[in-house]
């Protein structure tokens, strides 16, 4: 804080003035009583300590809720603006409790085993005979009143009772979907509550005897409802009671003086003029007469009004986003981000990667600990990312069919791991022990096949490097069911075609402000941050570039627009802030694309094996005469770049081959390999050998337009 220079120039009305002076009459009535009614809320807490009634696997209630209606009896004694208050009454008090149970496995009406769902509740009776004394205090006719509550519960009683959720087929023996265990008396229970109770009231006069008064007030407690537990009940309650009053009735007259001095002084801060007021200080003088008694209040304050240089220019950035657009920069209206509908088969590889050494599953794959909530159906449309899930995208699989079957079959690196069978076995056990101890797959359906003396892949990568040694330590998984091992299908999502502009430019031209030493700014999706900038100086431009990835993302949120927010700050710590909003516009081509990703093949091979047939045969049997074909091969990046390119033609070529065997009218306008020059779609890079293994393949596409898929 800058030193004041303050020079006190003039003493402006050192005057004390009587601005008002006023006059009230009240009748003062030291005691009321009389009775009233309670309506109210209940709020039961239990710390999860109170366990369901009559059935011992369901889990703990944790809260609930209840209403409250009473009657009572008031009384008060208000000798001076403090006094005492008591209550007498009786409340009936209800308690409501629900927890839901799905531990339990049954089978639902189409054979398939699903959590058991459970909706337990508890119902109490918790009336009680009520006493509560305590203090309260006077601000005109408004009373504050608290102090310790003391209540009996009479026959406090508490019913248990259990609803089945789902599935629709299952029931109780009674053949109904709930049940009642037991309606008893409470055991354990305390039955003398105590607590504290404050609230707030208000004196209505309707004549010199009588008030009517209306309550807010609530009720904490201090020792729980049983022994046994933590169970607490807490109640808010609004009341409105008819009192009667008696004693000394005494005329009250009220004066009001207030008396108000106003000073000047001169400052050297940028404030400009302001006015402060000063603090009031109430004196009361009260004079007492045998039929009346008369109180003088006066009110004193000095104010002031504080002269000094006029304020500084607050700090404020000015922004205005722009875009080029044929060469030349213009105001950007909005981005406008363009997909295309795709139905896609991404396929399943049946293997599961391992580290040098360990039998522990790597962290590339996602590891459950509850399968609800997991569906295949919501996996991203990437090949890489649903492959981290292969063993949960299995076991979904397995359970729902439940007569179906699968082989492990370990391997270790013939190099780095000299084969060893144990550690071979101890993979597949680990992959064995993961499907029956999260997907709840019996052990007998996953057959464990393990060499006695090599146990190198029949087909091993022979490339001596560590990518080779890595793709050898491996679990390769088989099913005689079709439906355990078959792609992925993703129908009909939007895939990003096309996205402007590429590049933000950000104007600052106007910004205000003194000794402007930072800035920073963010541009954000929804509640997600897609860019960040921040300096000392602020530049008159900068820029934001989308990348594809980003276009990706803005496609997908469900966020209208794109906030651009930026903030300065000057050498005092002030600072100021700017946000604009770009609309974003999504739209779809009138192409329709359908894809399959034929299943890996073998390393340095081309042959099309019977399961990558099967594949093709399903997905060109409604094949369209005026549908486009285009069959593109790729490789990992292992070996010679050029012999890459020339085994991923041989393999676009054996798959046009098979396709013009099958339907030789079919309009096929490319066919090519690419080699490892390019990823197929969904692959990020070769770094894995999940990735490699996938970028052995070919795919196929079909182009349609809309009006041949609707």
């Amino acid at each position: 804080m800058k030193q004041l220079s303050i020079l006190l120039s003039s003493l402006l009305c050192l005057y004390t003035t009587t601005v008002a002076q006023t006059e009230t009459y009240t009748l003062y009535n030291p005691v009321h009583i009389g009775p009233g009614i309670q309506v109210g809320y209940n709020s039961h807490a239990t710390n999860g300590t109170l366990r369901c009634l009559g059935d011992p696997v369901c889990p703990t209630f944790d809260k609930g809720n209840g209403y409250r209606f009473g009657f009572m009896a008031i009384a008060e004694w208000m000798p001076t603006s403090w006094g005492l208050r008591g209550q007498i009454g009786y409340a009936s008090s209800s308690a409501h409790m629900t927890t839901l149970d799905q531990q339990a496995r049954v089978k639902n009406a189409q054979g398939a085993v699903v959590p058991l769902i459970r909706e337990h509740a508890m119902d109490a009776d918790l009336s009680a005979a009520l006493l509560d004394i305590g203090l309260q205090t006077s601000f005109g006719a408004t009373r504050l009143f608290f102090g310790p509550n003391f209540g009996y519960l009479l026959n406090p009683r508490w019913k248990s009772s259990s609803t089945i959720i789902s599935p629709d087929n299952i029931t109780f023996q009674s053949g109904n979907k709930d049940t009642t265990f037991l309606d008893q008396e409470i055991p354990n229970v305390n039955a003398l509550q105590f607590g504290i109770h404050i609230g707030i009231g208000h004196h209505f006069p309707l004549n010199n005897s009588l008030v009517i008064v209306p309550e807010l007030s609530a009720s904490i407690p201090f020792n729980p409802v049983r022994t046994a537990s933590d169970w607490t009940q807490t109640s808010i309650m609004l009341g409105i009671s008819l009192r009667w009053g008696s004693g000394a009735v005494k005329e009250e007259v009220t004066h009001t003086i207030e008396m108000i001095d106003t000073i000047q002084v001169d400052s050297k801060e940028r404030i400009g003029t302001v006015f402060i007021q000063g603090m009031n200080a109430v004196t009361k003088e009260v004079e007492e007469f045998e039929t009346h008694k008369i109180v003088t209040e006066t009110m004193r304050r000095t104010d002031t009004i504080k002269v000094g240089l006029p304020p500084k220019q607050p700090p404020k950035p000015i922004i205005k986003a722009y875009a080029v657009k044929d060469e030349q920069q213009e105001a950007l209206d909005g981005i406008t981000v363009t997909g295309q509908l795709v139905t896609e088969a991404f396929p399943i590889l049946p293997m599961v990667f391992f580290s040098e050494l360990n039998p522990a599953l790597s962290p590339n794959y996602r590891q459950l600990r509850t399968i609800e909530g997991f569906s295949s159906d919501h996996l991203e449309p990437l090949v890489t990312e649903q492959h981290k899930d292969i063993l949960n995208i299995i076991g979904e699989r397995l359970n729902r069919n439940p007569l179906s079957t699968i082989q492990l079959r370990g391997y270790s690196d013939p190099t780095t791991e000299k084969s060893d069978c144990i550690l071979a076995q101890q993979r597949a056990e680990t992959i064995r022990e993961y499907l029956s101890a999260v997907w709840n797959i019996d052990k007998t359906r996953m057959t464990v096949n393990i060499e006695k003396k090599n146990c190198m892949p029949d087909n091993p990568t022979l490339s001596r490097n560590a990518q080779g040694y890595e793709e050898n330590r491996r679990i390769e998984i088989s099913s005689d069911t079709k439906e355990i091992l078959s792609p992925v299908i993703r129908t009909r999502y939007v895939e990003l075609t096309e996205f402007s502009p590429k590049e933000l430019y950000i104007n600052t031209k106007g910004t205000t402000g003194e000794n402007i030493i930072s800035w920073n700014a963010s541009s954000n999706l929804g509640d997600s941050t897609l860019h960040k900038q921040d300096g000392s100086m602020i530049p008159e431009w900068f820029s934001f570039s989308l990348s594809k990835e980003q276009a990706r993302f803005v496609q997908r949120a469900q966020s209208p627009t794109l906030n651009i927010s930026t903030i300065v700050q000057d050498s005092d710590g002030e600072m100021g802030s700017s946000n604009i909003t770009i609309p974003i516009s999504r739209d779809t081509t009138n192409l329709a694309i359908q894809r399959l990703s034929l299943m890996h093949f073998p390393v340095q091979r081309a042959d099309l094996d019977k399961q990558g047939k099967s594949a093709i045969n399903d997905f060109l049997k409604d094949l369209e005469d005026n549908a486009s074909i285009s069959i593109i091969g790729y490789s990992d990046n292992l070996g010679n770049a050029q012999s890459n390119i020339e085994l991923s033609r041989e393999r676009a070529e054996t798959v046009h081959r098979y396709i013009q065997s099958i339907k030789p009218r079919a309009h096929i306008i490319k066919v090519d390999g690419v080699g490892s020059s390019s990823l197929p779609p969904g692959i990020i890079s070769h770094d894995l050998p999940e990735s490699r293994f996938l970028s052995r393949t070919v795919q196929i596409e079909i182009i349609r337009t809309w009006k041949s898929v609707q």
